[in-house]
């Protein structure tokens, strides 16, 4: 794979930017292997920098990702608790800017296996799908929710159909900070969003909650920028959107790390009638040497990790990870204890006989923990504790098995 490095800001083009972290020799969060070729696959340093001038957390690195989103697989539509999350979104978001009008027209860039399309759909929205996977959309056509193939580029807003030229909704979630070019898809969305009930909605991950949770391993390849509410209002306005919404989800309803914003066009009805939405942002978050302090926490969660996993495998116990998303795959892959792990289980592994990337422990589906039971669990999938936990008491899992990676990282965890 093909890396190419910038030299300026994605959000604010300032050539002057400082590194406050580094990860070496990290692999993709979904490149799973045959063990045959552990050590082949891609692995690369991850370092983020922080701009000096709108202090803004990026990489400055892009991966030549084509070929590889084109086999990405990764989804959670069979969780309960992202069904919750999606139709709850969908919901709230159609009655409190559209009241709940039907007939609105959904475009969402990342669109996965279509399930957050598929609850616009069920409230009368005219949808549409851009994907670069293969397998996912094809998995988001058996819903019935219309999907086109391909990697979002500036250029596609173009090439959309008619019907969509002028859109109600353009959606992402968890998908913009992947975009290595995140001004310009703001530009390109507006373009086509309904100059006066327009709206961008976006899910990223939070980099207060990043940092607060000490959550190293979504620093990763396939992410470009790491946003606050105030990085992404300022983001915004660069680019002649104001931001009216950071409490679309409430809280409690949001999956594990989940900072979302609604975004009009400046001169939109919305941004006219609602006051810009205020961010909140501890005023420490404007202090480069911070960022630098917070290196030296996930050093030390990193260390509470290895520690953790060391002292219950070396008392004779055996454990297993839970979570093949990014979370999973990143916090193995810096770990120096991943290899006492007798297997990551996933609830919908990419493919049998694989193993995870630079860790090289086995990738399995749920039976693993039945066949091969093992004494206690650590989850990565930490937002989705509760599910895994009733659902895996019917293989005889009590409660007490299973470990939240964020209480490991605080070095709170007990066995």
């Amino acid at each position: 794979m093909q890396v190419r490095f910038l030299n300026q800001c994605r959000a604010c083009g300032n050539a002057s930017l400082q590194r406050v972290l580094s990860f070496p020799a990290m692999p993709l969060t979904d490149d799973f292997i045959p063990a045959e070729k552990l050590g082949r696959e891609f692995r690369h340093d991850i370092d983020v920098f922080v701009c000096d001038k709108c202090l803004t957390a990026q990489t400055q690195h892009n991966v030549d990702m084509g070929d590889y989103y084109e086999d990405y697989q990764y989804a959670v539509g069979s969780s309960q608790t992202a069904s919750h999350f999606m139709r709850l979104l969908a919901s709230n978001l159609v009655s409190k800017y559209f009241g709940g009008q039907k007939g609105k027209k959904v475009l969402e860039v990342g669109s996965g296996d279509g399930m957050q399309l598929l609850a616009f759909k069920e409230l009368g929205c005219e949808v549409l799908g851009y994907e670069p996977s293969s397998a996912l959309t094809r998995a988001a056509e058996a819903r019935g929710i219309p999907t086109i193939q391909g990697l979002f580029t500036p250029d596609s807003a173009r090439q959309l159909p008619a019907a969509f030229q002028s859109s109600d909704v353009v959606m992402l979630s968890y998908t913009f900070d992947h975009l290595p070019q995140p001004r310009e898809f703001i530009a390109a969305a507006r373009s086509i969003l309904n100059p006066e009930t327009g709206l961008l909605v976006v899910e990223i991950h939070d980099l207060q909650k990043i940092f607060d949770r000490q959550e190293y391993c979504l620093f990763e390849h396939e992410h470009t920028i790491y946003l606050t509410t105030a990085t992404a209002s300022a983001l915004c306005a660069r680019e002649g959107m104001t931001v009216v919404d950071f409490e679309l989800v409430p809280e409690a309803d949001r999956r594990a790390n989940s900072l979302i914003f609604v975004a009009t066009p400046s001169g939109s009805r919305f941004a006219r009638d609602m006051p810009a939405a205020r961010p909140s942002v501890p005023p420490e978050f404007n202090e480069l040497s911070f960022y630098e302090k917070q290196g030296q926490r996930i050093q030390r969660g990193i260390a509470n990790l290895d520690e953790f996993v060391t002292r219950v495998t070396d008392g004779g116990k055996t454990m297993a990870g839970y979570g093949a998303g990014g979370r999973g795959v990143m916090t193995l892959a810096a770990m120096r204890s991943a290899s006492r792990l007798c297997y990551l289980v996933d609830k919908k592994p990419k493919r049998e006989g694989l193993v995870v990337p630079k860790s090289g422990i086995p990738l399995t589906g749920l039976s693993a923990l039945q066949e091969s039971p093992v004494d206690e669990v650590l989850v990565f999938s930490f937002g989705y504790m509760a599910e895994i936990q009733f659902e895996l008491a019917a293989f005889g899992y009590r409660p007490r098995q299973f470990h939240s990676l964020l209480d490991v990282l605080a070095g709170k965890a007990m066995v």
